[in-house]
């Protein structure tokens, strides 16, 4: 469409762009869905489909529509009734497209129905076939969203989730490249729990249905390969917040690659996970490990919690957790780390006295390459909590 805005100023070459614009359009579009295609087997997952239709949307953008589109993967088949890639232009080293959507899909399996609503991204990248991440052709986007998803089980609704979005930010001077985003809310309804046990406890700690919300933030810059998940936390109301976050060095554009060739080889091959695992286990070896956390901040469950143990054993919630606190470093023998069972038992007690918050904390004095923590849990698993400079801390 460009061409033909270019060339309408002269009457004769504005009819001969006319006349070769479709074919010029054609072998353009043939040429990046192939590469859509391609880039989709790259991330694991096979694409297809039986039509493609053009149209202009309301910004004026060039959209192609494909429908009747098949998603395969882990030996399942996803049917996609549209796809639309608006925007779409080529640059010097693959094309640029400026929104991929889906209005619906439905996602059956077994006595299990999924229906997701206007996933969305936005500014997407897909290098060129020949073009490399070394010369920063990366894979990206600037932000995807989905409207809602619902899970039905069996007839009856057990989760839904609304607003999920993540947005990413690049670096316009090779810095890192910041992430953040969020699903603004979910519900899971517990009366759809098949097990009655499971079911009764959940009502006898208060929990007809959890309701909550998700964030996370972090950053990677392709750079030097440092990966920072900042944050990672699942709130729920009346319950509290479970929250995981690492820190990761050797995540560079070259492992990037590696990954994306062991997920196509993978692909190829009919979905053969043992030999992609061990692929994978090879290729984060390269990587190492800077800090990890994991963190639980209370907001009701714990004294919950031990209300409900309490009632089942007729006693108070306070002798249950006393006997919680003597059990710990009966629990923790195995791992023969006296300093680190006394400090998980100190914090356990703290916690359980007062419930604030309870975490797990990884950081070593230097980061720490993952063969040596492969090579650790194999020939002395004891020594990996000071190694890794673990600590159990409480109410901080």
């Amino acid at each position: 469409m460009s061409t033909i805005r270019t060339f309408k100023p002269l009457a004769l070459a504005a009819l001969l762009a006319l006349g070769t614009a479709p074919a010029a359009w054609a072998q353009a579009d043939e040429a990046m869905l192939a590469r859509f295609k391609s880039f989709v087997a790259e991330q694991g997952v096979a694409i297809d489909w039986k039509g493609v239709n053009s149209y202009e949307n309301e910004e004026g953008d060039e959209v192609t529509s494909l429908t009747d589109v098949t998603i395969s993967g882990d030996g399942e088949t996803v049917p996609v009734p549209q796809l639309d890639l608006a925007g779409v232009e080529e640059t010097d080293d693959g094309w640029r497209i400026g929104k991929l959507s889906v209005p619906s899909m439905t996602v059956t399996e077994d006595d299990s129905e999924a229906w997701l609503y206007d996933i969305n991204v936005e500014d997407l990248f897909l290098p060129a076939a020949d073009a490399t991440e070394e010369d920063g052709a990366i894979p990206s986007y600037s932000s995807a969203s989905m409207r809602e998803m619902q899970v039905r089980v069996k007839g009856k609704d057990v989760f839904s989730m609304s607003d999920l979005h993540i947005e990413v930010t690049q670096d316009e001077d090779g810095g890192p490249m910041e992430f953040s985003g969020a699903a603004e809310s979910f519900h899971v309804a517990l009366d759809g729990i098949e097990d009655a046990q499971t079911r009764a406890m959940a009502a006898s700690l208060g929990y007809e249905a959890l309701d909550g919300y998700l964030e996370m933030e972090g950053s990677w810059n392709p750079a030097d390969g440092q990966l920072s998940l900042a944050r990672y936390d699942i709130s729920i109301e009346n319950a509290g917040t479970f929250g995981i976050s690492f820190e990761l060095g050797g995540y560079t554009p070259e492992l990037f690659a590696a990954i994306r060739k062991v997920q196509a080889q993978t692909n190829e091959a009919g979905g053969d996970d043992s030999a992609a695992g061990m692929a994978m286990l090879g290729l984060m070896q390269q990587m190492t490990f800077k800090s990890a956390r994991i963190e639980f901040t209370d907001d009701s469950l714990t004294s919950r919690a031990l209300e409900f143990v309490a009632q089942q054993q007729g006693a108070k919630a306070s002798d249950v957790a006393n006997q919680a606190k003597a059990l710990v470093p009966f629990a923790l023998m195995q791992i023969n780390n006296p300093e680190l069972t006394q400090m998980a038992t100190q914090a356990v007690s703290a916690f359980l006295d007062d419930p604030q918050n309870f975490a797990i904390v990884a950081q070593p004095p230097a980061p720490v390459p993952f063969a040596m923590i492969a090579a650790g849990a194999m020939g002395a698993p004891q020594a990996l909590p000071q190694q890794l400079g673990v600590k159990v801390v409480a109410n901080e």
